[in-house]
């Protein structure tokens, strides 16, 4: 931009030049019949101070000229200074510790034998994220919790801007199907989410796939394919069978816009199962878990004397199909709504999944839930727009024990139902009665507090295997308590 200060000032010395011979200009009569009248010359002196005072002001716009362009240099170079430099990384965590308590009824006990109580770290996770340029993210994250200790959660990367795709992704994540599998555990409004999750949903798988949304951020749509079966570490071994593809539409039929505070979301998700092996299970858990890991014998081994981590000991699924031979194809379909209206909020889903096998023929195994919550505080339940996710409560007012504020109190209800029963499939069916106080002492720290009541109708089931034919109806109480951290 130097060359405009070179303008400027040249500009300035061509004028400053023409000065004299414009100041001192000759006029010479003429008679009237256009002939010079000898020694009649007369000077003309133009109006000088007029001209100085066009000079001077042409002299202050270019120095103002001259202090933008500099202004702008510095501005160009400040931002080339701020670019972040790539590959970038930003490190995140979270670990949640819980502690269960369970009661049972005879039957129950029958059923299950003792649900033993106690306390875990559900999870607890480190992860890096960040851009290798700008159009590559990525995302890394460990499990030091979860089954395998540590197990891979989220391992991909995305290429942005892929023409009418969007952005494609290539890893293992979250596939596009069910409000309560995209949405993070991190604002989930219950310690599990409902039976439904573990049954039918995709959840992590190793794939491909693609989404994005509209301009007006009203529609989102995904797609993937996916391998199916895989273990906790990503692998998924099977010649015959092991392939799937999910995909998930979402629109928001109103929102306000501006706060957020009032909006409906609806949605709906497909998930094809091709199983490996032609095997396929479903089952669930009385939507919470504690549990621990064993050795088989129960005491230490090796020299050191110390436990190694073997089996895992916890919380009994209460339905189960059992292992479903010659599946060759699974179908589940889901519909989703979540409607905000202030501190109110309703969220709902529904799941159906037809399920084709040649050894006990042909099945619909179907559930839902149905949840009600309530910010005493008055905050409302955020919403992603890009992703059509739940997003993340922020209190009006952080706790200080200075007594500034108190957090954000949320009350709220599920009740959720899952049939795992049809034709020749038996896997029972299992009713649950949540209630849930939720304490955001900040938008990184919550603590909350769930009761569960469960009427279970289900065949035996210990240690995994399901004992006999008998069904068996029962009920089951839980109480959790959490505490979250992320950051």
């Amino acid at each position: 931009m130097s060359y405009l200060r070179g303008i400027a000032f040249t500009g300035l010395v061509t004028l400053s030049s023409l000065t004299a011979p414009l100041l001192f200009a000759q006029y010479t009569p003429t008679s009237a019949d256009g002939l010079q009248t000898p020694g009649a010359e007369v000077g003309i002196v133009l109006n000088q101070d007029d001209l100085i005072e066009r000079i001077q002001s042409m002299e202050s716009q270019s120095i103002v000229l001259q202090e933008k362009i500099k202004q702008l240099e510095e501005s160009n170079k400040a931002k080339e200074t701020a670019k972040p430099k790539l590959p970038s990384v930003t490190i995140n965590g979270v670990f949640q510790a819980d502690g269960v308590a369970f009661d049972q009824d005879n039957d129950s006990r029958a059923a299950y034998g003792r649900v033993e109580g106690g306390a875990d770290f559900r999870r607890a996770r480190l992860g890096a994220k960040g851009s290798v340029t700008d159009q590559m993210d990525y995302f890394m994250q460990m499990d030091f919790a979860f089954f395998g200790r540590p197990t891979f959660t989220d391992l991909w990367v995305d290429f942005k801007d892929a023409g009418p795709l969007g952005t494609v992704r290539v890893g293992q994540w979250k596939q596009p199907f069910s409000l309560e599998v995209v949405s993070s555990f991190r604002y989930t409004t219950f310690m599990e989410r409902a039976g439904t999750f573990q049954a039918f949903t995709p959840f992590r798988h190793l794939g491909i796939g693609f989404y994005d949304n509209s301009e007006d951020l009203n529609w989102t749509w995904a797609m993937s394919y996916l391998r199916t079966g895989q273990d906790q570490f990503g692998g998924s071994l099977s010649t015959d069978g092991g392939n799937g593809l999910a995909g998930r539409l979402t629109h928001l039929l109103w929102h306000d816009g501006d706060t957020g505070e009032d909006y409906l979301h609806v949605g709906a998700g497909y998930f094809l199962n091709a199983p490996p092996n032609e095997r396929i299970r479903f089952r669930s858990i009385p939507e919470i878990y504690v549990g621990e890991f064993v050795v088989p014998s129960g005491e230490p081994i090796g020299t050191s004397g110390q436990a190694v981590p073997d089996v895992a000991n916890g919380t009994p699924f209460v339905v189960d199909t059992g292992l479903l031979t010659g599946t060759s194809l699974s179908q589940s379909f889901g519909t989703e709504s979540l409607w905000v209206r202030g501190p109110l909020s309703w969220q709902s889903e529904v799941i159906g999944t037809a399920v084709d096998t040649s050894t006990v023929g042909n099945g619909f195994l179907w559930g839902g839930y149905s949840q009600v919550g309530f910010f005493l505080t008055g905050e409302h339940r955020p919403y992603d727009r890009k992703a059509g996710a739940i997003d993340r409560v922020i209190p009006f007012r952080n706790f200080s024990k200075c007594g500034e504020g108190y957090g954000a109190w949320e009350v709220a209800a599920r009740w959720s139902y899952l049939d795992l029963s049809d034709k020749q499939i038996q896997g029972g069916d299992m009713q649950n009665m949540t209630l849930g106080l939720n304490w955001y002492v900040n938008p990184n720290c919550k603590c909350v507090l769930n009761y569960i009541h469960s009427w279970n109708e289900s065949r035996a089931i210990r240690n995994g295997t399901i004992i006999g034919s008998q069904m068996i109806s029962s009920e089951m109480d839980a109480w959790g308590m959490r505490i979250q951290l992320d950051f």
